[in-house]
C-alpha cells in the first residue's frame, strides 16, 4: 500500500469502525465522483469511445448514479488488487496503456484516485482469513470470526491474555483454579486480580498473607497465627494450652501451666522464692546462687557474636572495654566489664566444656561459638577438643551446652 495517506483515507479509517461501504462511498462521493464526471466520462459512458471496457460510468450526480457508478470502480480496483496490481487503473488513466484523449493530470485527482484505491485495499486486508478485515479485527492475527470481547478491552477473546479483564491472566487462573472468562470468580464483588481468596465468597482480603482471610483469621495480622480456641488473646501455635483460657505459657515445659505452675522456670526455686530474691522466675538461669548460664550479658538468649564472643575473649585474657565491645546485646541486664569479668571468673569450671579440668579459646571457648553458630556433628567438634577429655563427643558437647542456654 502507498505511503502517500492524506485526511481522506484517515477519515475512512474512523469511519470503517461502522462501515466499510458507508466509509468508501464517502470518500468516493466527495474525491472521486468530481474526477469521473469531469474528466472519465467523456469517453466510459454508454456510446462514448470506452463503452466497450469494464469501466462505464453514468453520467449526473444524483444518488443511484453516484452509486453505481462507486460499484464499477470499486470492483474493477479490487480485481486488480487480488491480481497484485492496485494501481493498474491509475497508471492506465495517467497514460500508460491508455488509449483515450483524456488523462487525469491534476495532482488533486490522481491524489484522490491514490487515496480511493488505498482505502479499498484497507478495507479487503484479511491478515488472519477469518472474514472480517484487519481495520474492523480485534484480532488482526487470530481468526476470531464472532469478534468476541467479553471484557470490552478492544481485544478479541481468542487473542485477549486476561479474557475476563480481572488483571490475571489466563493462564494463571487455570492453574489456580479461577475462571479465566468471569472476572469475579467467587461472586463476592471484588475482581479475582486484586481479592486474596477469589474462590471464597466470604474473604477477599488478607492482611497477614498467611492464607486465612481476615474474616476467619484471629490474628489478622499475625502471619504466624489464626485461631484463638480459648479466646484467651493468645494465638493457638504460641499457646501451650489452647483449650484452657486460664493458661497459655509452659516455660519449663513440665506440661503444667505458669499459672498453675509453683516454679515456672523449673531451677529448683519457686516463683515466691524468686520474686523476694529479685530474680526472675521464668529463667532457669536467674537464680540467687548455683546457677550458670552462657547467656553472659543477660538478654534472655544466647548468641555466638555476643555471649560467645565474650567467653572467648575472656578465655583469652581481655578485660575491661576490650572484652565488651560490640559484644553486649542492647537489652543486656549483665553490661558491664567489671560485672561480665566477675561472672566469668566465677564460672571457670562451667566454662571447661569439653570436660578435661581447663577452660581454654580455642577448645572450650570455639566449642561454644560454634554451637551458638548452629554447627553440629563433627563440624562442631573438628579440631576443638582438649587433651583428656571427659566430653570428646558431639553428642556430649551439644548437650552439655544445651543444658546451659535459655530456651530459644
Amino acid at each position: 500500500m502507498t505511503t502517500r495517506l492524506v485526511p481522506a483515507l484517515l477519515c475512512f479509517i474512523a469511519l470503517s469502525a461502522h462501515s466499510d461501504d458507508a466509509a468508501l462511498f464517502a470518500i468516493y462521493q466527495t474525491r472521486v465522483a468530481p474526477v469521473i464526471q469531469g474528466v472519465c466520462i467523456g469517453c466510459h459512458v454508454n456510446g462514448g469511445a470506452a463503452s466497450s471496457t469494464r469501466l462505464v460510468y453514468g453520467s449526473g450526480s444524483s444518488a443511484s448514479v453516484q452509486q453505481s457508478n462507486f460499484e464499477t470502480l470499486r470492483s474493477y480496483i479490487e480485481i486488480n488488487i487480488k491480481n497484485d496490481a492496485p494501481y493498474a487503473l491509475l497508471n492506465k488513466a495517467q497514460g500508460q496503456g491508455h488509449s483515450g484523449g483524456n488523462q487525469l493530470k491534476r495532482a488533486d485527482e490522481v491524489q484522490a484516485v491514490t487515496d480511493f484505491i488505498d482505502a479499498i485495499a484497507l478495507a479487503l486486508s484479511d491478515d488472519d482469513e477469518d472474514g472480517v478485515t484487519n481495520d474492523l479485527d480485534n484480532c488482526q492475527n487470530a481468526a476470531n470470526a464472532n469478534q468476541a470481547d467479553l471484557d470490552q478491552d478492544g481485544k478479541g477473546d481468542v487473542c485477549d491474555a486476561d479474557i475476563d479483564g480481572d488483571e490475571i491472566s489466563n493462564t494463571d487462573e487455570t492453574a489456580q483454579g479461577t475462571s479465566p472468562d468471569k472476572a469475579d470468580s467467587d461472586g463476592d464483588g471484588v475482581l479475582d486480580g486484586v481479592d486474596a481468596l477469589p474462590l471464597d465468597a466470604s474473604e477477599s482480603s488478607d492482611r497477614d498473607g498467611d492464607g486465612t482471610g481476615d474474616n476467619a483469621d484471629a490474628f489478622p495480622d499475625d502471619p504466624a497465627e489464626t485461631q484463638d480456641s480459648d479466646n484467651d488473646g493468645v494465638g493457638d501455635v504460641r499457646d501451650a494450652f489452647d483449650e484452657d483460657p486460664f493458661e497459655f505459657e509452659d516455660t519449663d515445659g513440665n506440661g503444667v501451666g505458669d499459672v498453675a505452675d509453683l516454679d515456672d522456670d523449673g531451677d529448683g526455686f519457686s516463683d515466691a522464692e524468686e520474686l523476694v530474691d529479685g530474680t526472675n522466675p521464668k529463667n532457669r538461669f536467674s537464680c540467687k546462687s548455683g546457677c550458670f548460664s552462657f547467656d553472659i550479658d543477660e538478654s534472655q538468649v544466647a548468641q555466638p557474636l555476643t555471649d560467645g564472643l565474650l567467653v572467648i575473649r575472656h578465655l583469652f585474657g581481655f578485660s575491661g572495654d576490650a572484652l565488651t565491645a560490640g559484644a553486649v546485646a542492647g537489652l543486656a541486664g549483665r553490661a558491664t566489664s567489671e560485672d561480665i569479668t566477675a561472672y566469668l571468673r566465677g564460672a571457670d569450671a562451667e566454662l571447661d566444656i569439653d570436660g578435661n579440668g581447663k577452660s581454654e579459646p580455642l577448645t572450650d571457648g570455639l566449642l561454644l561459638i560454634r554451637y551458638l553458630f548452629g554447627f553440629s556433628g563433627d563440624a562442631l567438634i573438628a579440631g576443638a577438643i582438649g587433651s583428656g577429655a571427659a566430653r570428646d563427643t558431639a553428642a556430649a558437647v551439644e548437650a552439655y551446652i544445651k543444658a546451659r542456654v535459655p530456651v530459644q
